[in-house]
């Protein structure tokens, strides 16, 4: 009996170590098991996210197949364009899809086939179009060769090396896109305070997804073609409108051209930035391309166009003042110039009821006036007699055959101030100022539900 319960206690002590083995056995397993798992998870993790992993060689394939069905896009509307100008004749010149020869640079198009070029333009003096319509449109170079200058492609404040190279890897790089043309356009961009993102659709009148799609589109356009086009005038409208009412379905479509003598076209102003965009979406209802309020970005490109095309040395007036971003008095309708109108209409500032022919001085008892023949010469002499003109009224107004860039009404654009209270921003400066206040390149602020007579827009294209 005491040799049973001593083998029994035997047994025991050897189940309880057995046991202790085998847990130790399952614990150091264990343990291996995770750190293997670890080993495994590291290896896929940097498989997947490293500058050459997975998920980096998918984006890249992602991208060159994106650039290849573009290119073949492309190629077909091309072709469809050759067909169209063989069949239906040609409209605009030696080739339907261009109106000059494209440049290692710049490659100017045609929207489309109802486009026919401007005689007498060309890169040189401001190249312009012209729709079924007779609305114009003149180009915006903006040279393709920036993205691979390093004063625009590289970011030396970034202490990263690795992250010092800003040149696009494609067209749907938008980052890097967007930073070469902000680098491009820094004399104009007045800090940092002001950007092209996303505030609300009260402002804008899109959402989030369709101001970013938007957005995309134009830096997409604008680096593979060198450019885009802009209204050569301030938006129009045919009738004159003296009150903020407004309905947006019927509303016509902005114009985009300069009063005749048989038809009148004033500022399409009492309209906040998101109906000014809602307008100028109007003009590529049911078209192949895209049409728009400009972006900040584009607005800084047009001021660097007309400084590359004219020249620094022809930036400067007399006295020292640059004329883009100082003092626009000498090519912009503001109170205190001086200037020719030579055709269309004028009204006073305030009093937009009443509107004279550009040949009439009853209107402008209270300016320095005299008439010339065929225009008259006009300067007032404080603000309160500040005129308003109708688009294109006044060829001194002009560079690069765009109108009243400078001066005349303010004009939304999509960018944000990074104000809570005013988001919207205007660019270029009105009527009822002084040049030297508010030059070409200025950005005033606006509320959302801001409609005035003195704020008007222009209207951009892309494909």
């Amino acid at each position: 009996m005491k040799k049973i319960k001593e083998n029994i206690k035997t047994n025991k002590k050897s189940a309880r170590k057995n046991y202790s083995n085998q847990r130790g056995i399952t614990l150091i397993a264990l343990v291996i098991t995770i750190v293997v798992l670890l080993i495994l998870a590291g290896v896929s993790i940097n498989a997947l996210f490293s500058d050459n992993g997975i998920i980096d060689r998918a984006k890249d394939a992602q991208n060159k197949m994106d650039q290849a069905t573009q290119n073949d896009l492309d190629a077909i509307n091309g072709l469809s364009n050759w067909i169209d100008s063989k069949i239906n004749g040609n409209a605009g010149g030696d080739d339907t899809s261009t109106p000059v020869a494209p440049t290692a640079d710049t490659a100017p198009y045609y929207p489309d086939t109802t486009f026919i070029k401007e005689e007498g333009t060309d890169l040189s003096n401001g190249l312009v179009i012209k729709d079924s319509k007779g609305n114009e449109y003149v180009w915006i170079e903006v040279p393709k060769s920036l993205y691979n200058d390093e004063a625009y492609n590289k970011d030396t404040e970034e202490t990263d090396i690795d992250k010092q190279d800003k040149k696009p890897k494609s067209s749907i790089d938008y980052d890097n896109i967007e930073y070469c043309l902000h680098k491009y356009t820094e004399t104009y961009r007045n800090g940092t305070r002001y950007s092209d993102t996303y505030y609300s659709e009260e402002a804008t009148g899109l959402t989030e997804t369709k101001y970013n799609e938007l957005k995309q589109k134009m830096l997409k356009s604008v680096y593979e073609n060198g450019g885009f086009w802009i209204g050569r005038y301030e938006a129009g409208i045919a009738k004159n409108r003296t009150s903020k009412n407004i309905d947006l379905e019927t509303a016509p479509a902005p114009l985009s051209k300069a009063e005749t003598e048989e038809n009148s076209v004033y500022p399409y102003t009492y309209v906040t930035c998101s109906q000014a965009q809602t307008l100028a979406s109007k003009l590529s209802t049911g078209k192949s391309y895209t049409s728009s309020l400009m972006f900040g970005v584009q607005w800084d490109l047009v001021l660097k166009h007309i400084e590359t095309k004219i020249g620094s040395s022809n930036l400067t007036t007399s006295d020292g003042k640059n004329i883009l971003t100082q003092d626009s008095s000498s090519w912009g309708n503001y109170y205190n110039a001086s200037f020719e109108i030579n055709r269309g209409k004028y009204a006073k500032s305030g009093a937009l009821s009443t509107w004279y022919d550009y040949n009439n001085e009853n209107g402008l008892e209270n300016c320095v006036t005299y008439a010339n023949g065929t225009s008259t010469k006009v300067q007032a002499t404080s603000n309160s007699n500040s005129i308003l003109l109708t688009t294109g009224a006044s060829d001194t107004c002009k560079k690069m055959n765009i109108y009243d860039l400078a001066g005349n009404v303010w004009e939304w654009t999509l960018e944000n101030t990074a104000s809570t209270y005013n988001p919207c921003a205007d660019r270029g400066g009105y009527c009822y100022f002084k040049g030297s206040v508010f030059p070409a390149s200025y950005r005033n602020v606006s509320s959302t539900a801001g409609s005035y007579d003195g704020v008007g827009f222009r209207s951009s294209l892309y494909k």
